[in-house]
């Protein structure tokens, strides 16, 4: 019924658009230097009897309807570009008109994590707490994509280790999963962990979009916590650019990035791939590096070095298609190939060191990706499916124990060895085979210039076999299955009202979610027992909705407010563990539930001579219920393993203020602080108490705060040069590590860190070249994330990015 409806209503829409001769003209507007589209650009078609005006889309696109045939003159105009004006003739039933427009000057960036303030501007204006970053000076610097993340407000990204480690990311109290990361809006997990925020270069990124609580619609996940939306160069001009970089802790990083269009033929290939490598053996120290010189004396605590994390992946990413053609503004079909392998350092905390464990990841991925605005009148519809493949292999088959002395234990004499056969458990040499299929819809409907209408669906299967030939033979014949389905349809309708300064969104989403599994399991705890496969099948049903708000008092002051009643739906890691990363398995896992809510305002581009400031504060509360959180399990805490938190009820806000003194000196704050509480007893999967009534949520820093300077000059060495310093300060108060009456002595509080980072890029006359160097911890502090996982200390890392073309 709901198939006849839309066909009857797509019949309707083109008996009405042929019964005059009126016609539509659409496009895509992009500056001449880069072919970027041009964002929120005004387009006005006008003779002596008509006129009309529109607003070029986030990809440069416009569209007028109902255009009687005639000339017309059409004018192109922004605060970013010289105005322009053409004359056209419509003649037919839809006239494409590409053009491109020459920016007004050099647009002038903020702070460090450089972001542009127009574009920044008209995304916040939706209603949604949301930050942007833009990487055009942060890709020349020896720079990590989590390092710009972690000097946002309201952000905190906490890493397990080095290059390469686990890494969770905290918006505004809620962590874990319920942060969503995409990539062209596209959920990161098809690209597999070689492909993540830990390995994508800056230089690779045109963008990160961050939103803090409400997302909007078009990113259809359950991302319940907020989203981190990855945007790739996909610049249609003919570029090509290379970077190297090395530095402390044996550390190397390469990548390359270009593209190529035919101007006549709209023909595209884009192409990119990176390096990365890092022994991360960087020295560690405190109460859980602690060794025995002896047998049966006193542990003494030492600073060692971290002499197991070999981290090395690589991987390269291409397309190929047409852009910009009357036909499509994208159809792309892509390919994406990266492995990685890394040595295991450690379990879920330090206590537990490890010699000889490791695992090896190999992605591979292929997509479909097609957008096409105006496919009928006033209709845009965009489609996106991938297939992906990822192999992962734990090899954990060698008994030896080691200290953090980097030897075996008691190695004066014969090495101990650990009574289960490996380092974490019985030898293994599991392989796991995880398939995702991702299919992602966004149709849209414009009744008018200042109305629309989208659906959007998503569907993601999963599925994982295993095989492990250390096992028993009979026992590896018995094989697991475990598979996944996810299926969100998101329906929202967006206004702009008086004169577009009134700007509304709601949305509603439904979640459907089916796991099943067979797993070995035995009948009983003593060594005669049976061993059966145990059948698990369990379905969800949920919905969930809001609404995002703003509101221009003033050309300078807006306020913005977001309502939503959120779901997350556990993630297949969760549900079915992965061994690599010592995470347990936890199939009963209930949906995250949250009321979120968020109120702010911003006031932009206050300019008193050559003195210019702006300032953005957000007021958060999320009130959660079965909040999915990651602890560490047994009496050595070697293990990880995911429960439901009853009801946590969060409260805070994050602030920011912006200046600059003649867009040559730039000076960020940025403070986040929010009180996150857990109202009823917890229980992890031993029953112990996780965290009692009224209590700290455990292991989440509570209070950060980010400085950052920096300054810009031309022409400082030689002419046409450009020369950037910065310095930045992160500050993170004392947090409990489980909770404030939980835990032994000296493990309860991860203690205050600061860490200061500074550094400088020169780009030299011919604006091809830049050299940089970056000096990192520089006073080399302790730096604690999870579970007083430490982080490394002073580093000094150089890097040369050229442009070849």
């Amino acid at each position: 019924m709901l198939v006849l409806r839309k066909c009857s209503f797509l019949i309707l829409l083109c008996s009405f658009f042929s019964m005059a001769q009126n016609g539509t003209i659409s496009g895509r507007i992009a500056f001449e230097d880069n072919n970027e589209p041009a964002f929120s650009v005004t387009v006005l078609v006008k003779n002596n009897s008509f006129k009309q005006q529109v607003v070029t889309s986030e990809n440069g696109n416009y569209s007028f309807s109902n255009v009687p045939y005639g000339k017309y003159t059409l004018q192109i105009s922004s605060i970013e570009a010289e105005t322009k004006s053409i004359e056209i003739s419509v003649s037919s039933s839809n006239t494409q008109i590409n053009n491109t427009i020459k920016r007004a000057g050099t647009l002038e960036l903020q702070d460090v994590s450089v972001v542009s303030k127009s574009t920044k501007k008209k995304i916040e204006e939706r209603g949604f707490a949301v930050n942007v970053i833009e990487t055009k000076n942060a890709e020349l610097q020896s720079i990590q994509t989590n390092q710009l993340l972690d000097r946002t407000a309201g952000v905190r990204v906490r890493q397990a280790g080095g290059l390469g480690s686990n890494a969770d990311y905290i918006l505004n109290g809620l962590s874990g999963n319920s942060v969503k990361i995409f990539i062209d809006g596209v959920p990161i997990r098809n690209f597999g962990p070689s492909f993540s925020l830990n390995s994508i270069p800056p230089s690779l990124i045109q963008r990160v979009e961050i939103y803090k609580g409400v997302v909007p619609a078009h990113l259809s996940d359950d991302a319940m916590g907020g989203a981190i939306n990855i945007v790739m160069k996909n610049s249609t001009a003919t570029n090509l650019t290379a970077s190297v970089s090395g530095g402390s802790f044996g550390t190397y990083l390469a990548d390359i990035n270009g593209s190529f269009r035919d101007e006549k033929t709209g023909f595209t290939v884009r192409g990119s791939g990176f390096f990365n490598y890092a022994d991360n053996d960087y020295d560690v120290w405190g109460r859980e590096v602690a060794v025995q010189l002896a047998p049966g004396t006193p542990d003494v605590y030492i600073t060692a070095k971290r002499f197991h994390d070999r981290y090395r992946s690589q991987g390269g990413r291409a397309e190929v298609g047409y852009t910009n053609v009357k036909w499509a503004d994208k159809l792309m079909i892509g390919a994406l190939f990266s492995n990685m392998d890394k040595q295991i350092q450690n379990g879920a905390t330090m206590e537990i060191v490890y010699g000889n464990r490791f695992t090896e990841q190999k992605t591979k991925m292929i997509n479909l990706d097609y957008s096409k605005r105006n496919i009928v009148d006033k209709l845009d519809v965009s489609v996106f499916g991938s297939f992906s493949e990822l192999n992962r292999k734990t090899v954990d088959t060698i008994a030896t124990q080691y200290s953090w002395l980097g030897h075996p234990t008691n190695y004066f004499n014969n090495p101990d060895v650990w009574a289960s056969g490996a380092e974490a458990g019985l030898p293994t040499l599991q392989e796991d085979i995880d398939k995702n299929i991702n299919t992602r819809t966004n149709i849209r409907y414009r009744f008018t210039p200042n109305n629309s209408f989208q659906i959007n669906h998503l569907l993601n299967t999963f599925s994982r076999t295993s095989d492990d030939p250390m096992l028993p033979p009979i026992e590896n014949a018995m094989m697991e299955e475990r598979k996944y389905m996810k299926n969100i349809i998101a329906f929202s309708y967006e206004n702009s009202a008086f004169n577009n300064r009134l700007r509304t969104t709601l949305f509603a989403k439904s979640y459907l979610m089916n796991r099943s599994s067979t797993i070995r399991n035995r009948s009983g705890n003593n060594s005669n027992s049976t061993l059966i496969l145990v059948t698990t099948d369990i379905n969800s049903d949920d919905l969930g909705y809001g609404a995002a708000i703003s509101f221009d008092v003033t050309k300078k002051l807006s306020i913005f407010g977001s309502a939503e009643k959120a779901i997350r739906l556990p993630e297949s890691g969760e549900l079915f563990g992965i061994v690599s990363e010592n995470l347990n398995g936890q199939l009963l896992l209930r949906p995250e539930k949250s009321n979120n809510y968020n109120f702010g305002l911003a006031l932009d581009n206050l300019t008193w001579k050559k003195h210019n400031f702006g300032f953005r504060g957000n007021v958060f509360i999320r009130d959660t219920k079965d909040l999915i959180m990651k602890f560490p399990v047994g009496n050595l805490e070697e293990f990880f393993s995911n429960t439901n938190v009853g009801k946590i009820y969060t409260e805070g806000f994050d602030l920011e203020l912006n200046y600059n003194y003649n867009k040559e000196i730039f000076f960020t704050a940025n403070t986040s602080i929010f009180d996150a509480r857990d109202y009823e007893v917890t229980y992890d999967t031993n029953g112990n108490p996780v965290s009692p009534t009224y209590q700290r949520l455990a292991n989440t820093p509570y209070s950060t705060m980010n400085y950052n300077l920096r300054t810009d000059h031309t022409d400082l060495f030689q002419k046409g040069s450009r020369f950037s310093f910065y310095y930045n300060l992160l500050y993170v108060h004392a947090f409990f590590r489980h909770s404030n009456t939980l835990g032994g002595f000296g493990k309860t509080v991860i203690p205050t860190q600061a860490s200061n980072d500074t550094g400088f890029a020169y780009t030299f006359p011919n604006r091809k070249l830049t050299l940089s160097f970056d000096a990192k911890n520089i006073f080399n502090r302790q730096i604690f994330d999870n579970y007083a996982l430490q982080k490394p200390g002073r580093g000094f890392y150089t890097k040369l990015t050229y442009t070849i073309l």
